[in-house]
């Protein structure tokens, strides 16, 4: 007569450890620099991946850049996974806007909505009218890139009593989380800071609620983690097998997982992947050096590697990147 309440309770276990999908999907608001780097594709094809599989519900894809071909590149990547009315925005106004190996390809190559500021909202706007839509602690935000978006949504009118009401989580990739106590090294750049530091200055200081950060360490350089090369496997008219080939000249070929492992923490939590450092905060300055303060009472946390688990979060991580789009 216990044995279905075993049952159940290893079930639930299981669950809430992060070894199985959630019952009801991961709501997620995906915040990209697409054009920066090929892994940004990768991150959605894992997302889009996650979605097929109802662990997540995309909510909206933005670009924190200016570049029209870097939000086309995202609504590819949308169609081809069998999404094509996502809700999409971009930084207007100024904002980061870096010449990409691939956007352009991408941009003539497959099929997007035309580019423009008519067709297309500030992601402020998009990220308002989301959250507005949703319900209260619901929405886990991940970025990706640029912090242009957050601040700006903070500093929008009701934007911090907006974001404290209905975002459960940030999922930030970056930060180098490297010493003891984790301190900045400047030397490995922190791109995603640094492009528009006033931005990153400003939303990591004045965030209402929990962050995550994955920094380089655990998923970029100096990290080691990097797959992509499987993605020759896939068809040719993969709009991210086809951004990673332009990214390296010709042929696909491993990067790093980066932004590929907010996405997957954003959706499953750290499970069975990594490890959460003790709760403490960020410290950012204003040369995007920082030092990490330890905190009990702290809402930040930051990724940890699990030894010898390097293997297994790309093996992850590479079944998801490689899985076909849904029919």
């Amino acid at each position: 007569m216990q044995r279905p309440l075993l049952i159940l309770c290893v079930f639930l276990g299981a669950v809430r450890g992060g070894l199985l999908p959630a019952a009801e999907p991961v709501k997620i608001l995906f915040d990209t620099d697409m054009a920066t780097d090929c892994d940004d594709a990768g991150a959605m094809a894992v997302l889009h991946t996650l979605a097929d599989r109802r662990e997540c519900e995309i909510l909206a894809t933005v670009a924190s850049v200016s570049d029209p071909n870097a939000l086309a590149t995202v609504d590819a990547i949308n169609r081809y996974r069998g999404r094509p009315d996502l809700p999409l925005g971009w930084v207007k106004g100024g904002g980061v806007r870096m010449p990409s190996k691939f956007t352009g390809h991408i941009a003539r190559e497959f099929p997007h909505r035309p580019v423009s500021d008519a067709e297309f909202p500030d992601a402020v706007d998009v990220y308002r009218e989301i959250l507005t839509s949703q319900p209260d602690r619901s929405v886990i935000l991940v970025t990706v890139g640029y912090l242009t978006n957050v601040s700006r949504l903070l500093r929008s009118s009701g934007g911090t009593e907006l974001v404290r009401a209905k975002v459960a989580k940030w999922i930030c990739m970056g930060g180098n989380f490297i010493g003891d106590p984790p301190k900045d090294d400047l030397t490995l750049g922190n791109v995603n800071f640094q492009r528009d530091a006033s931005s990153a200055h400003h939303a990591i200081h004045h965030w209402p609620g929990e962050i995550v950060f994955a920094g380089r360490e655990v998923c970029s350089v100096p990290s080691g983690l990097a797959i992509g090369a499987a993605l020759t496997n896939t068809p040719k008219d993969n709009p991210v097998r086809r951004a990673y080939e332009h990214y390296f000249g010709g042929t696909a070929r491993d990067r790093h997982v980066a932004d590929l492992a907010a996405v997957l923490c954003a959706v499953r939590g750290a499970a069975d992947c990594w490890d959460l450092s003790a709760p403490g905060r960020m410290d950012l300055r204003e040369d995007m050096t920082f030092a990490w303060i330890p905190d009990p009472a702290g809402r930040q946390r930051h990724l940890l590697k699990k030894s010898g688990n390097d293997r297994q979060v790309e093996r992850v991580l590479e079944t998801l990147l490689v899985a076909p789009a849904k029919e």
